[in-house]
């Protein structure tokens, strides 16, 4: 039989579960957070032992979006947004500088030719984990990170996938994390990148471009094989550019709306054989250079 105390207990603890599963309930209301538990695949036990850094978050994230600026902020740390972090099998609250509180030179290492200002907003914490290819993507950054501290020989990457699915941000979030560490990062748009080789060949400025090309840090053009096919550049600058880098070792990523074995036929000028082999030529040095991972579908919304 069981006893009036026991029934007590069992029902403070009905309650606290109901009330437990309330506040889940309510934190899952923010995108932010739905995401972040989507995106790590929490279970219940785990955010019942991260309420508190969560609904600290939620409520200091509320007051974030609401401020104009730094004089204003109603923070603790001021210039500070929160952010948390599943790290170990916890959920941890954390912090980092606000959009006010933009300190950080080490945008400077990143020379962006002919790309949008949110290069330097991209954030490889916020990249998206949903889904195996985005995952294995991560996985091959943080290697790539870990790897680059120790040893120069590390492949790229070639990003490719549909339209919007994120591989511009994936490849500027890990640029941002590298000029941290102080590399020197050529981000370039690869079709205006083209266009504006071809202006420098008349200003004697087109051995200084190819050069910075040839010898900076990292390399990462982006959207290449969307230029209109030019004879002159594949082989006269695109391939010099690859095949020292692939000497030097010298780390460089590609992103594409084509796949990798799509790129011979991208760039050649006609079905000859001379030109089949030269546009084979592009695509082995990028084999070379670079791994190839896919992005199918576009990205959830990010934290």
């Amino acid at each position: 039989m069981i006893s009036l105390k026991k029934i007590d207990e069992l029902l403070d603890i009905e309650t606290k579960d109901r009330n437990d599963d309330v506040t889940i309930e309510r934190l899952l209301e923010d995108k932010s957070i739905e995401h972040f538990v989507l995106k790590h695949d929490l279970k219940h036990d785990t955010i019942i032992r991260g309420m508190n850094p969560l609904l600290t978050y939620k409520e200091e994230k509320a007051i974030c979006e609401q401020c104009d600026g730094l004089y204003e902020c109603q923070l603790s740390s001021t210039g500070m947004t929160p952010r948390i972090r599943y790290y170990n099998g916890e959920i941890l609250l954390g912090y980092r500088p606000c959009r006010y509180n933009k300190d950080d030179s080490s945008f400077k290492n990143i020379n962006r030719m002919h790309m949008p200002k949110k290069v330097f907003e991209a954030d490889i914490h916020d990249i998206d984990l949903i889904g195996s290819e985005r995952k294995e993507i991560h996985q091959h950054l943080m290697r790539f990170l870990k790897k680059r501290k120790t040893d120069d020989q590390v492949k790229g990457m070639y990003l490719s996938g549909v339209y919007g699915s994120g591989k511009t941000y994936i490849l500027a979030a890990l640029a941002n994390e590298l000029a941290k560490q102080g590399e020197k990062i050529i981000f370039a748009y690869y079709p205006d990148l083209v266009r504006e080789i071809k202006s420098s060949i008349g200003t004697g400025e087109l051995e200084a471009n190819v050069e910075k090309l040839k010898t900076a840090d990292i390399l990462m053009l982006d959207d290449i094989g969307g230029e209109s096919v030019s004879g002159f550049i594949r082989d006269e600058v695109l391939g010099p550019v690859l095949q020292h880098r692939l000497l030097d070792k010298k780390p460089t990523f590609f992103s594409s709306n084509l796949k990798m074995k799509s790129l011979p036929d991208a760039m050649r000028l006609n079905q000859s054989k001379i030109e089949q082999t030269k546009a084979y030529r592009i695509f082995e040095r990028i084999r070379s250079l670079a791994d190839e991972f896919t992005l199918s579908e576009k990205p959830q919304s990010r934290t």
